[in-house]
């Protein structure tokens, strides 16, 4: 029977590929609670398809339950309708909401990658070398909503390579255009984007200053540029004549970056005096704005010049523009109201170029307003949060990304149902938890927020498993003996 397998015996020895993972994603991988037996699978599920088997997965040595089962239909259609439709539904009397995964293939192995969720909606298609970008989301549209369509072109001659991928939003829409559509196509599910590499160890170049992320990223050191500092100072002295005076720039970066990294980074010009980040009060964290000064104009507009649409992090451009807020009155402030009539002109020159600044950063992302996240526009209002020592009557698990939004972003959407304890995300990990000190409120950001996409990042938000809170104060209680 079923329940009694192990892995390698549910996996075929003889077929590497495995009937199971035939055709793809045909095959759901349920959490459920340990009392669900397979009769009660079977008649949640078996309304979705032909159901060809089922695997409710049991401990070797005492039978027990381990609430995991795998659950594989005859088509794809098949299990995308089931994920859609029964991830987060609760069975039976048992008050927890089960998770419906599709399952990873043996030659995946166990561990997924972050952006999972995208070899389920992304196809890779052959195509005819003649058919656009416009043809192809015409051609695949009639099987659903669709993110993007692509036709790959070669980077020197702009011509199509002969195929192309099309993302859809919904499982069940891609799943429906693979059996579906035209046999030429010759459509199947593609693998993952592979993540951006890591930087560490590479120098890049911003606007000709040549910058090490390993320095900057918080291991001793400065960043170095190709060229000594003396030479840089001779360089700012002779090109880099500041009209305008200026000597403080305003700095709009990555809420992630800290006080330490900025200073690196701008203490590669010489003559820095100082980088200030500000810092959210009522979140107490980084808000991605920082002031820095140096001890010379030309030093400032070198720096503005080179930091200036920098990425850093890596995929995140920075904004730098000169602050005039301490810049002496020029010489036509001697006449009334000159000196007023002057910065006024002045700032709303500089408003007029930090928006223009802005939007070519924003088109140069490849941001439109079409793509632009609007989903905290149907939010309530932001509320409160609860004490932070307030009773937890309830966690939502999250999942996220890539990219993982930031925390003031992801608190901005948790805290508007109200009684927010706090929201973290696991180190290095795109999940997290939000802890809110009434039920209520928690079960309402489940239902709202499930689905939702926050600074591009689609969410999942799950009610969090239950933990044993005697085992909890027992680990505590050894930790403190410890201790002592």
């Amino acid at each position: 029977m079923a329940d009694h397998r192990d892995r390698d015996s549910y996996y075929s020895q003889t077929d590497p590929r495995s009937k199971n993972d035939d055709p793809p994603n045909s095959r759901l991988f349920v959490i459920c609670h340990k009392s669900l037996e397979e009769d009660d699978l079977r008649k949640a599920f078996e309304k979705f398809g032909k159901i060809e088997d089922i695997w409710v997965v049991k401990d070797r040595n005492s039978g027990e339950n381990k609430g995991v089962t795998y659950i594989k239909f005859s088509k794809t259609s098949e299990a995308a309708c089931a994920l859609e439709e029964m991830n987060g539904k609760m069975l039976g009397s048992v008050g927890r909401p089960i998770k419906v995964m599709i399952a990873s293939n043996r030659d995946q192995g166990s561990v997924r990658e972050t952006n999972e969720e995208e070899r389920w909606v992304r196809l890779f298609c052959v195509l005819p070398k003649s058919m656009t970008d416009t043809e192809l989301q015409q051609e695949f549209s009639k099987f659903g909503a669709i993110e993007y369509a692509t036709v790959v072109k070669d980077r020197n001659t702009n011509e199509s390579k002969g195929f192309g991928y099309v993302k859809f939003r919904k499982v069940s829409s891609a799943a429906k255009a693979f059996e579906e559509c035209d046999r030429k196509y010759k459509a199947v599910f593609a693998e993952p984007k592979k993540p951006k590499p890591e930087h560490n160890d590479s120098k890049y170049s911003s606007n000709g200053l040549s910058v090490s992320y390993d320095n900057l990223g918080g291991g001793g050191g400065y960043g170095s540029s190709n060229f000594g500092k003396s030479s840089m100072s001779l360089e700012i002295a002779t090109n880099y004549q500041n009209t305008e005076g200026y000597t403080k720039l305003q700095v709009i970066a990555h809420p992630a970056l800290n006080q330490d990294q900025l200073w690196k980074l701008f203490d590669i010009v010489p003559g820095l005096d100082y980088c200030s980040l500000k810092t959210d009060v009522r979140y107490r964290m980084p808000r991605g704005q920082a002031s820095v000064a140096y001890l010379n104009p030309n030093a400032a507009a070198y720096a503005r010049e080179k930091f200036h649409g920098f990425e850093y992090p890596p995929g995140h451009r920075m904004i730098v523009k000169p602050d005039l807020s301490g810049n002496p009155t020029s010489k036509n402030s001697s006449k009334p109201g000159g000196s007023n009539l002057i910065n006024a002109r002045t700032d709303l020159v500089h408003l007029a170029e930090t928006i223009a600044q802005a939007t070519s950063l924003i088109q140069a992302a490849g941001l439109t307003a079409s793509s632009l996240d609007t989903s905290l526009l149907k939010l309530p209002p932001a509320q409160s949060m609860a004490s932070i020592d307030a009773d937890v009557a309830k966690r939502c698990f999250i999942v996220c990304g890539p990219p993982v939004p930031p925390i003031l972003a992801m608190k901005d959407a948790f805290c508007r149902f109200g009684n927010l304890i706090d929201v973290y995300m696991l180190p290095g990990k795109n999940c997290g938890y939000a802890k809110y000190a009434s039920v209520e409120s928690a079960n309402k950001a489940i239902e709202v927020l499930h689905g939702q996409e926050i600074c591009g990042s689609r969410l999942k938000v799950l009610e969090a498993e239950e933990r044993n809170v005697g085992e909890d104060r027992r680990k505590r209680l050894r930790m403190d003996e410890d201790e002592h």
